[in-house]
């Protein structure tokens, strides 16, 4: 990090920067957004088991939905996939090319049970991967280009 960013408290996030100067977090207590499953995660870990759901699982179900989850009724997963990292094209991120060709088949089979590309999430800690996922499902899905994008 540069010495201006440093002086300037780029160090600290924006967060830790506003209760430095007296502004009082505000923690939320319900969350619409996630099925119940993936929201016990942040809820455990972040809010000490506080956090609760304004949405059901049957508000979050996908009944005609024909995937293999690992555990029935928990539409989440991780995917291990073994492939080399590499640099990405900016020399400040990471790509895996065999983790993008799994994801565009999974994200392909969700697709094809009906699901709505805005009903999936893909989350990958390097913007390097996201990006690639995305020009990797534009170029090489086997789905029209609108259902990747």
């Amino acid at each position: 990090m540069c010495k201006q960013a440093l002086a300037a408290g780029y160090n600290k996030s924006l967060f830790e920067r506003l209760v430095a100067i007296g502004w009082k977090p505000v923690r939320l207590h319900v969350q619409y957004r996630m099925h119940p499953c993936i929201a016990e995660f942040p809820s455990n870990t972040f809010y000490e088991g506080t956090l609760q759901n304004g949405v059901s699982i049957i508000d979050r179900a996908y009944g005609s939905l024909n995937f293999p989850w690992p555990v029935f009724g928990k539409p989440i997963f991780f995917y291990n996939t073994i492939g080399p990292e590499e640099l990405s094209f900016s020399g400040t991120s990471y790509i895996n090319r065999t983790e993008a060709m799994n994801v565009e088949s999974i994200v392909t089979r969700f697709l094809k049970t009906g699901l709505k590309p805005t009903e999936i999430g893909i989350i990958t800690p390097y913007e390097g991967q996201r990006s690639f996922i995305k020009c990797y499902m534009l170029n090489y899905g086997t789905l029209d280009i609108n259902m990747y994008d």
